[in-house]
C-alpha cells in the first residue's frame, strides 16, 4: 500500500452520508472537482456480515477535459488517478494509484464532450467514518483535479433491514436501447442521456417480503414521479433495479427517495439521492423574454434583431428558422448546436445558481458562451484573500478572472485578458 502526504482542503470537504439509517438522509451527491482537470465521481459503500465493507468509487473524465498531445498519428492523453482513505485521526488507512493512458485517432475526437474514461476503484476497510481524497492527475501537463468528501462506511447488523448507497446508471447510450447500462458518476442526465438506472441494494433476511417504495421530486419538494413493488428476499443482498425517464422533468435538482417496509408489517427504512437534469424539453418555451435573454450570449445581433421583431405569439416559425440556420449538420436528426446550447444552459442553472438563476451570473454567461474551459486554477477563501478562479481558452488566447468578493460563493468577473 503506498502512502501519501495528506492535503486535504477544508472549504471542499462535503459531509456525507454513504449509508441509510432511519430517518433518510441525504446522500452528498456528487460535488464538483476543484483545479485544472474537471472530472466526476461517486462513492457507494456496501457493508458485509463478515465486519468489514466495501468502499465503491466510479470515476469518468469526459474527452474535452483531459489534455491529449500528438502521439504517432493520433492524439494521446495520461493521467494518474488517486485515491487515498484517512481515518478520523487523518492517518491514513489505504491508498493507490492507477495510471491511464487515452488514445484517439483524430482531434475532433479530442474534444468530445459525451466520451469519457471511466472506471471503478474497491478498497476493503473497516465500518467507520473516513475522508476520502481523489486526484486525477495529468502526467503530461501535471494539471490536477480534486475531489474531497467524508464517506461512512456502516456497521453490519444482522438480521437488520438496511439499505446501501444507490448506484445510479445511464441505459439506452448513444441511442441503443439494447446497450449495456454505464456507471454515471456525474448523476447528471438529458436530452442525450434521458434514461435513468438506479440500482437500491437492499439488505434484509432471506425468504423476507418487502414492500418497496420510490419517489422523486424536483428541488421544491414536488411528486414528480412514484412506483410500488414487492420485494422478495431471496439471499442476504437483493438489489432492486427502477428505470426511468427524464424527458418529462425540469432542468435543476431532483431528489430520488426510496421506502422500504418489511411486510406484513415492520418498521421502514429510507434512502435519498441527490441527480441533476440539465437538459430538457421543458425547459425551453415558458417565457418568451427569458429565452431571448438566454439566447442573446450566443446570437447575433441581426439574429436578435429578426427574433425581437416578430410578437411572442408567433415567435415559433422564427425560432425553427433560428435553429435551423445554426444546424452544423443538417442531415442529422439531430440540431448539434441546439443540444449544445440546452446542455450549456443546463449545466449553468445546475452549478452556477446563487440568489439568481445560474444562466445570469458571469460563470454562467461565459460557460454559454464559450463552453467548458480548457483549464481552470483556482483559491479558496483563505484569511486575508477572496476566493477566485481563472478559466482558460487556450484556442481563443483568452483568459477569465472570477472573485468571490463577498464570500459566498458567488463568482463575478473581474477581469478578461489575453494568454
Amino acid at each position: 500500500m503506498r502512502t501519501f502526504p495528506r492535503t486535504l482542503t477544508t472549504v471542499a470537504l462535503v459531509l456525507a452520508a454513504s449509508l441509510v439509517a432511519r430517518g433518510a438522509p441525504m446522500d452528498a451527491g456528487t460535488p464538483a472537482s476543484i483545479g485544472g482537470i474537471r472530472f466526476a465521481a461517486d462513492v457507494a459503500v456496501a457493508p458485509s456480515a463478515s465486519g468489514e465493507g466495501t468502499v465503491r468509487i466510479s470515476y469518468a473524465v469526459m474527452y474535452d477535459a483531459l489534455h491529449f498531445l500528438r502521439h504517432g498519428d493520433g492524439y494521446r492523453a495520461r493521467y494518474e488517478i488517486t485515491a487515498i482513505l484517512y481515518d478520523k485521526e487523518g492517518r491514513q488507512v489505504t491508498g493507490d494509484s492507477w495510471c491511464k493512458t487515452v488514445t484517439v485517432a483524430t482531434y475532433d475526437e479530442t474534444n468530445e464532450r459525451r466520451t469519457a474514461s471511466a472506471d471503478e476503484l474497491l478498497f476493503v476497510v473497516p465500518p467507520g467514518r473516513y475522508s476520502l481524497k481523489l486526484e486525477l492527475t495529468s502526467l503530461d501537463t501535471r494539471a490536477v483535479g480534486i475531489i474531497e468528501r467524508e464517506v461512512t462506511v456502516p456497521r453490519m447488523v444482522p438480521g437488520e433491514l438496511s439499505l446501501g448507497s444507490v448506484f445510479f446508471e445511464t441505459v439506452g447510450v448513444g441511442g441503443e436501447e439494447a446497450a449495456e447500462p454505464v456507471l454515471n458518476p456525474s448523476r447528471a442526465y438529458g436530452e442525450d442521456r434521458p434514461n435513468v438506472r438506479v440500482r437500491i441494494p437492499v439488505y434484509g433476511t432471506p425468504d423476507s417480503r418487502y414492500a418497496i417504495e420510490i419517489l422523486v421530486r424536483d428541488d421544491r419538494g414536488l411528486l414528480k414521479k412514484s412506483h410500488e413493488d414487492t420485494l422478495v428476499q431471496t439471499h442476504f443482498l437483493r438489489e432492486y433495479v427502477y428505470e426511468f425517464t427524464v424527458l418529462d422533468l425540469e432542468v435543476g435538482a431532483h431528489v430520488l427517495e426510496v421506502e422500504v417496509t418489511p411486510l406484513p408489517e415492520g418498521e421502514e427504512v429510507g434512502a435519498r439521492s441527490r441527480f441533476r437534469v440539465v437538459t430538457s424539453p421543458l425547459s425551453w418555451g415558458e417565457d418568451e423574454e427569458k429565452m431571448l435573454a438566454q439566447i442573446s450570449y450566443v446570437a447575433t445581433r441581426d439574429e436578435m434583431d429578426l427574433l425581437s421583431s416578430v410578437p411572442p405569439e408567433e415567435r415559433g416559425p422564427a425560432w425553427d428558422e433560428f435553429w435551423a440556420g445554426r444546424d452544423p449538420d443538417p442531415a442529422t436528426a439531430v440540431n448539434e448546436f441546439k443540444t449544445e446550447f440546452m446542455r450549456r444552459l443546463g449545466y449553468a442553472n445546475a452549478q452556477f445558481r446563487s440568489i439568481i438563476d445560474g444562466w445570469q451570473t458571469d460563470m454562467g454567461r461565459i460557460y454559454i458562451q464559450y463552453g467548458a474551459p480548457d483549464d481552470i486554477d483556482s483559491q479558496p477563501i483563505g484569511q486575508m484573500l477572496s476566493a477566485w478562479e481563472i478559466w482558460y481558452y487556450y484556442s481563443d488566447h483568452t483568459k477569465y478572472t472570477f472573485v468571490d468578493k463577498e464570500g459566498f460563493g458567488e463568482f463575478v468577473l473581474y477581469e478578461t485578458s489575453r494568454i
